[in-house]
């Protein structure tokens, strides 16, 4: 199911006047994380695009574009995201992490279908920070991509939605973390921050006062991990001839209650354990190398990212002197969210 936290400090949902909603948009190789002062919402960063509304709309992730400044840059009208994407089209649904311009292009349809999650309401004004491995000639990018006007009709509501998008700025994946542990950095000193994500495994290097001194992004993330687990030979004579569905492998390495589990079919938690050595040596020996001039001075080494909550990853980490995140997965959504609500005040002030 989706993460769905809902806080003390709600919005008012109510169907009259404009909800105004200062968030944080993650939009991971993995999974979409969003964070504003009432909800933290996480689904897994899948799309189905649509050719025709389906008969029986599903009430959390399907968008319809209506009209709006992206009425003639989109591909199609409607779609599927997260959960839904998954369930309408299993094994052919589209995945950010397959597609190296897809933070841009699908940027829009998963942040539409992030407020799908939300009760009714005629007008939404969203107010973001949002983050790519590299911002460079992306950032703009990302900001037209999002930014304007979109009338929308969400599955299970009867009326459409006027979003209004306003972009306050763009960060370099991980370099928000900061902001979402700054009580517990001391950032008048180096820091260093790990970030173990899906398909890649960002260093960055945080200099005294903040600045981002040094950057580094290496492949093999834990989606390597999960290809060597499909093809390695046990695994797959446990198939049976049947194609793996990464998605399934994920869920048994993310699962509390079945670890391990490929679906309900077999355990593979003995090919895990097999893999996961070459894996690190592979996609973590490398970024420790890199890091190490800075890690040997710095004040602290945080890291973050999935990645980080692999079994037995956790605990060879802490070992290793990294501090991993209280709530990794999250660190960089909360960053964000942390980072607009700062930036959203300062112009609110400046107004008055």
């Amino acid at each position: 199911m989706t993460d769905l936290a809902v806080h003390t400090e709600n919005a008012n949902t109510g169907q009259k006047g404009t909800l105004t909603i200062v968030a944080g948009y993650d939009l991971g190789n993995s999974s979409i994380k969003f964070v504003s002062s009432d909800r933290q919402i996480r689904f897994p960063s899948y799309l189905e695009n649509c050719y025709y509304r389906p008969t029986e709309t599903p009430t959390e992730g399907y968008v319809e574009y209506l009209e709006g400044d992206a009425l003639t840059k989109l591909d199609y009208k409607q779609w599927l995201s997260g959960y839904a994407a998954y369930d309408a089209n299993p094994k052919n649904h589209l995945r950010v992490t397959d597609d190296a311009t897809a933070k841009v292009s699908q940027s829009l349809k998963h942040v539409l279908a992030v407020l799908s999650y939300y009760p009714y309401k005629a007008s939404i004004e969203l107010v973001i920070c949002a983050s790519l491995h590299e911002r460079g000639d992306l950032e703009d990018q990302l900001i037209e991509a999002l930014t304007g006007r979109h009338v929308v009709k969400f599955g299970g509501k009867i009326c459409p939605t006027e979003v209004k998008i306003h972009v306050l700025k763009v960060y370099d994946e991980g370099h928000a973390a900061i902001a979402a542990f700054a009580q517990n950095l001391n950032t008048s000193k180096q820091n260093v921050i790990v970030d173990i994500g899906n398909r890649t495994v960002i260093a960055t290097l945080i200099g005294s006062k903040g600045h981002l001194a040094n950057r580094k992004t290496f492949d093999n993330g834990v989606e390597e991990l999960i290809r060597m687990i499909s093809v390695n030979p046990d695994f797959k004579n446990r198939l049976v001839g049947e194609i793996a569905m990464p998605h399934l492998i994920r869920i048994g390495l993310e699962s509390i209650e079945k670890p391990f589990w490929y679906g309900k079919q077999f355990s593979f938690q003995d090919v895990y354990q097999k893999e996961l050595a070459p894996w690190v040596q592979k996609s973590l020996a490398p970024v420790f190398k890199f890091i190490h001039p800075w890690k040997i001075n710095a004040d602290s080494c945080l890291i973050i990212g999935g990645g980080s909550q692999l079994s037995g990853v956790d605990e060879a980490l802490r070992a290793k002197g990294f501090v991993v995140a209280d709530n990794p997965v999250w660190a960089n959504a909360i960053g964000l969210y942390q980072l607009a609500k700062m930036i959203h005040l300062r112009s609110v002030n400046e107004q008055q």
